[in-house]
């Protein structure tokens, strides 16, 4: 990868906070499917974000500026570490004006604030789903893990399955029902996440098609302006501050 973009690649140093050892760090700095095919396998198996010390072996998740582009796919997303839709309107609103002019409204253009996010996205437009639909099913499921005492720093969709109808209902899965006989089809496609606790565990659950559906319906109610080519940035706390909007009327 080096040989074919060496322009976009930077070398940094990381210090372990376990041990103190300093080392080496290659930064990729732009992921051009256009001149680099392989970046998108690299992006989604995440070796070029996850650090491991030399010596004691601790690992940790790194994060850099960088973006990705896959011109086949129609997207483009620009990482900028830690901005979420709190804090970084102003940002995105430099970033637009920056391309003012260039804009290509059958593109989908995203910024996110890590690398999770990141493949969240590719994920997504893989498969076709509105990635705003996706953000809005997150606080239901967070909200279900903190009822339980569980500390969540943020969570990232990994993709569809249909289970067996067969099978008993998955435990993790947050399961809603529709009819008059109130009861969950179990055969229904599962919407997988990955929801991060702050104490670095990670929790594999999801949610069955009607909870899906009703975010679905609710981002229609919303009647949010369609992707023009500019840059937009929908994360959690952009959900979260839907949700509540919702529910105040």
């Amino acid at each position: 990868m080096a040989e074919k973009i060496p322009g976009l690649i930077r070398h940094s140093r990381s210090k372990c906070m376990q041990c103190g050892t300093i080392s080496e760090v290659e930064e990729y700095h732009g992921l051009d499917l256009a001149r680099n095919p392989e970046g998108k396998e690299q992006l989604m198996k995440g070796e070029f974000f996850q650090w491991r010390c030399p010596k004691c072996g601790m690992e940790a998740d790194l994060s850099w500026p960088c973006w990705y582009f896959d011109p086949e796919a129609r997207l483009g997303v620009s990482l900028v570490p830690g901005i979420d839709s709190s804090t970084g309107e102003g940002a995105v609103q430099v970033m637009n004006r920056n391309l003012e002019g260039l804009e290509q409204p059958d593109m989908t253009r995203r910024v996110v604030g890590n690398f999770y996010a990141m493949q969240e996205m590719v994920r997504a437009q893989d498969l076709g789903m509105d990635q705003r639909a996706i953000q809005l099913v997150k606080p239901l499921i967070i909200g279900q893990l903190q009822s339980q005492g569980e500390v969540v720093w943020n969570g990232f969709f990994q993709g569809v399955s249909t289970p067996d109808p067969s099978e008993e209902p998955l435990h993790a899965v947050l399961y809603a029902s529709i009819g008059p006989d109130k009861k969950p089809e179990y055969g229904q496609p599962i919407y997988w996440y990955d929801i991060h606790l702050t104490n670095r565990k990670v929790v594999h659950t999801g949610v069955n098609q009607v909870v899906f559906d009703m975010c679905r319906g609710m981002l229609e109610q919303m009647r949010l302006p369609a992707d023009d080519g500019t840059f937009q940035l929908y994360d959690l706390n952009w959900a979260i501050s839907c949700h509540n909007r919702m529910q105040q009327g």
